[in-house]
């Protein structure tokens, strides 16, 4: 409904019956226009929009029933009252079937016509609140639909999911670039095509490409309609159904560059209308924004593994017998992850925290760290300051909060003798408890201050040894269980 009232459109080939009803309704909208026939009416809808039309059945050249027609193709969104005699009352009722809203039988008092409109104006704004509540949730169905896809291609396919589902197309096409440095191409290169249209037509969608790189250049949503769409269809498709209607809108694809989103209809169903392509406005600005968000935390991962990295080899900088030995312990963490069968996001924690897990090291002096005999009493609280000296520095990062128990407890022990904190069992957190077994394994059979790579039989040895007491023996038992599948060895 327009923002200052309902707008009238009047159509009859009667001049003082116009008159009348024009004034009957002059005060319940903010404009009412007059029409003798369905052809100047049609021709007023291409012109402007309407809320209501109210119009008569019979008139010469185009009656209502073919004003109704020519109003679902122009504006579909147009409500129609049919006035009719007895004679052709049975007409009245197929109006009804194809759209109208409501017939008024002649001859009418002005009483009549006035409640009929007036209803017809209710009508509308009922069903125009519950649009917006659709449209709302639709939105909010998008949203949530697409925050809850991490890697590009699965926003891309959450976004023409929910368009399929919103608007029901025949035919769904998604161009984009790549590698783009911001400037609008005359096409995308890359697409997502779904439809038989695209599929099936090279020529249609070379057509729908090169409108595609308009799109993104001029940022501009588009209409195209049945005429458009069959000189674009005409010499691509012989036979079968020609689109009646699509909608255009530019999208920014997944790097940022410009793209299109299009669908189209045929003419088996309602074409498309100003209303679709303000919605598909509003689903391609807000998959443009979940692109954005997922290239702004990709950048952030990035900058947090450079800072994590940096960490670490200030760490190996420090202690040259243990260089490498993160990098180790986090590919072996992450295999026995694997093979446990745990999720990937516990494999990633696992992977993160095995890289970390020694970065507090880089508190303990290093003398200490380097010694290359066994510690002395009072070195020893110094050395095991190195899970606490860790947590506050990773603490200072908000993406790694969930790798900081494993960092801080991997030097528990399963009988809790171990530290910081003295846990047992299975008060220590499991994944720490998987990375404590494949630091001891990878510290054993490396070189280091105070002892000789150890073999693996006798690395095994000391971890069946300590099962139970410093280890989880079902933890060890799945890591040699892997160590015998696989030969895994410092790898």
């Amino acid at each position: 409904m327009n923002k200052a009232g309902p707008c009238i459109m009047l159509v009859d080939d009667e001049p003082d019956l116009l008159e009348v009803c024009a004034e009957a309704l002059s005060g319940l909208a903010s404009r009412v226009v007059t029409a003798r026939d369905g052809l100047e009416a049609a021709a007023l809808l291409e012109q402007e929009s309407f809320d209501l039309i109210v119009s008569d059945m019979r008139m010469p050249g185009a009656g209502g029933m073919d004003l109704i027609k020519s109003a679902s193709r122009i504006a579909p969104g147009t409500d129609v009252i049919v006035l009719t005699g007895y004679g052709t009352i049975d007409n009245a009722v197929e109006c009804v079937r194809l759209g109208a809203v409501n017939y008024l039988l002649k001859p009418f008092r002005v009483e009549d016509l006035r409640a009929a409109v007036l209803k017809a104006l209710k009508e509308r704004s009922l069903r125009t609140q519950q649009d917006a509540v659709s449209d709302l949730s639709r939105m909010l169905d998008l949203s949530s639909a697409m925050s809850s896809r991490k890697d590009t291609r699965a926003l891309i396919k959450e976004f023409l999911s929910q368009v399929r589902s919103a608007f029901a197309p025949d035919g769904i096409a998604f161009f984009y670039k790549e590698g783009s440095n911001g400037s609008a191409a005359a096409k995308c290169g890359n697409h997502v095509l779904i439809g038989p249209y695209f599929r099936e037509y090279p020529g249609v969608r070379t057509w729908f490409e090169s409108l595609a790189g308009s799109l993104a250049a001029r940022g501009r949503p588009m209409l195209l309609e049945e005429p458009l769409l069959r000189e674009a269809f005409g010499q691509n498709v012989k036979g079968g159904s020609i689109p009646v209607s699509a909608i255009g809108v530019c999208v920014s694809g997944p790097d940022g560059s410009p793209g299109a989103v299009v669908a189209l209809r045929s003419d088996s169903g309602q074409p498309y209308s100003f209303s679709d392509l303000q919605l598909l406005t509003l689903f391609a600005a807000h998959a443009s924004l979940c692109f954005e968000s997922q290239r702004a935390c990709t950048r952030l991962k990035t900058v947090n593994d450079e800072i994590v990295f940096s960490l670490v080899h200030a760490v190996e900088a420090k202690d040259t017998y243990t260089r490498g030995h993160s990098e180790r312990v986090s590919r072996y963490a992450a295999k026995l992850a694997t093979h446990l069968g745990l999720t990937q996001a516990e494999i990633d924690l696992v992977r993160t925290a095995g890289v970390l897990h020694d970065v507090g090291k880089i508190g303990v002096p290093d003398s200490i760290l380097n010694k290359p005999g066994a510690l002395e009493p009072e070195e020893l609280p110094i050395m095991r300051q190195h899970p606490a000296i860790a947590r506050t520095i990773l603490s200072k990062v908000e993406s790694l909060t969930r790798v900081l128990p494993i960092v801080y407890h991997h030097h528990e022990r399963f009988d809790g003798s171990g530290y910081p904190e003295g846990l047992k069992g299975g008060d220590i957190p499991f994944l720490a408890r998987l990375v404590s077994v494949v630091d001891g394994f990878e510290a054993m059979t490396s070189d280091r201050a105070y002892h000789n790579a150890r073999s693996v039989d006798a690395a095994r040895a000391i971890l069946q040894k300590g099962s139970g007491s410093q280890w989880d023996p079902e933890v060890i038992q799945a890591w040699f269980t892997l160590l015998d599948g696989n030969g895994l060895a410092r790898a």
